[in-house]
């Protein structure tokens, strides 16, 4: 046993990291800002002692390790502990972890949070006989404030290319979901970003396997790429596109699918957005690779799962049917409240892409009711490089609300006021078609008057959505109680 401490440990990535420090036996402890972030309540749940001042001088603890997230890279309390304390990176110490367990990842550009959430949640769901394994990402399975830590014979994670983070892994399998541009103060083209997933794809170790969501253009181009440069890996394409291995398909006359390769055999989900039908299959595909991995598979089944010759489809249909119970993730169409007719939701969507997965997903859930956003643009950078796709997708919102630019950790400060900007023009195009479903957009810079404003403007009927990566997921509180 350890004593580790985490710098940065309300992350989304670092607080499920303490949290599995600590089931196998560490004693951990953290510091970070005081503002609150909703993943620090599993944290408290769980006793890990959290400190809000960026300095080792209140802390009496002994400290053997010292874990930081990379967002705090050039912070002076890091740089001195890296001077006097054994001290890694998160990525580094997740690189470290790979080294010693079978480990396999998720990686795109959008959807990779809710993938590997999805595929943990196939491998350790309550009808299974319980599998060995840990997972790392970025958010909480909906309804489990707990870690997945149910062993160490596999690590399964989330893998981020911001900084090319996810090369330092070692994996014997992994899943990309989209290629896409994004992190633009680290990435300066597209072409940038897909060389990045290509070195990803080629660092897998020998023999292992690679799962594609050919739906994507950027991944299907990858895949011909990944073909000639390893052809010792197995490629596995799936998607509705017509030449996918495992191709879905949507019964005509219900809100149910299919994956062609299992027959007649239909699933329904929670979810009706292509993009969200892509991440449940591809989770399948993922579980599935990573049981047939084992020595024996039939340790990890129930007594009903039989094996019978077609081992890959049986297992595969397995964790299907355990998906159609999946809820999702925190922050990832959570459902919050339903208060006065009024229902809201939270959603980390900070990019135009997934914006728009979440804004299709909403129409069809909800197609009577007007779609009221809260978002908050998440760093300057972003948001001046896919300016005009913002725009676009903004939109399709019935009534909008923009907030000041959240900065993270990262300091990318908006100086130029975008956020401002954008609700400047959005009102233009609001002058100037008819089409759009927009009727106002307002700027509010602080964040503390957006609850007064919107129980103003909200009806009966509306679904509000806290929306972006900010910190902003409990303003929903603020606004029941300002109706009250």
């Amino acid at each position: 046993m350890s004593n580790i401490l985490l710098i940065g440990i309300k992350g989304s990535g670092m607080s499920n990291l303490a949290l599995i420090l600590k089931k196998k036996g560490n004693f951990v402890f953290g510091i970070d800002k005081s503002d609150y972030y909703q993943s620090q309540d599993k944290l408290i749940q769980s006793n890990i002692e959290i400190f809000n001042k960026f300095s080792l001088s209140n802390i009496s603890y002994k400290i053997d390790e010292i874990i930081y997230s990379t967002a705090y890279e050039n912070h002076e309390l890091v740089i001195f502990a890296k001077k006097n304390y054994k001290t890694l990176s998160y990525v580094e110490y997740l690189s470290q972890l790979t080294d010693n367990v079978a480990s396999y990842a998720v990686a795109g550009t959008h959807g990779k949070t809710t993938t590997t959430a999805a595929t943990a949640f196939a491998l350790t769901y309550k009808e299974r006989v319980k599998f060995p394994v840990f997972s790392i990402f970025g958010s909480s399975l909906i309804g489990k404030d707990s870690c997945i830590y149910q062993g160490e014979e596999a690590f399964l994670l989330e893998a981020c290319e911001y900084q090319n983070h996810f090369l330092t892994y070692k994996l014997q399998g992994a899943l990309i979901t989209s290629i896409d541009y994004d992190h633009p103060d680290f990435f300066k083209s597209l072409t940038q970003v897909k060389e990045c997933f290509y070195k990803f794809a080629t660092n897998l170790k020998n023999n292992g396997f690679l799962i594609l969501n050919v739906d994507d253009q950027n991944v299907k181009s990858l895949k011909y790429q990944i073909s000639n440069a390893r052809k010792d890996l197995n490629i596995i394409t799936y998607g509705f596109n017509d030449n996918s291995l495992f191709r879905i398909e949507k019964d005509a006359y219900s809100n149910k699918y299919k994956v062609k390769i299992l027959r007649d055999e239909y699933f329904q989900f929670k979810y009706q957005d292509r993009t969200l039908i892509n991440d449940i299959v591809g989770a399948a595909l993922l579980s599935t690779c990573i049981l047939l991995d084992r020595k024996d598979v039939q340790l990890y089944l129930n007594n009903d799962d039989i094996i019978c010759d077609e081992v890959f489809t049986t297992l595969f249909r397995i964790s299907l049917k355990a998906l159609e119970n999946f809820n999702n993730v925190k922050g990832r169409i959570e459902l919050k409240a339903v208060s006065d007719n009024v229902i809201y939701i939270d959603d980390y969507a900070h990019h135009p892409k997934e914006i728009y997965t979440l804004v299709n997903e909403l129409r069809t859930r909800y197609p009577n009711n007007k779609l009221f956003a809260i978002f908050s643009p998440h760093t300057a950078s972003r948001t001046k490089a896919l300016y005009k796709e913002f725009i676009s997708v903004l939109l399709l919102f019935d009534k909008l609300i923009i907030t000041k630019t959240f900065a993270s950790a990262r300091m990318d400060e908006d100086k130029n006021n975008l956020a401002k900007n954008l609700v400047r023009d959005l009102n233009k195009k609001l002058l100037t078609s008819f089409k759009v479903k927009l009727n106002a957009a307002l700027y509010v810079e602080d964040i503390k008057d957006v609850a007064s404003i919107v129980s103003s403007m909200v009806e009966e009927g509306d679904v509000v959505i806290s929306l972006g990566a900010s910190n902003n997921d409990n303003l929903y509180k603020e606004i029941i109680k300002e109706q009250r």
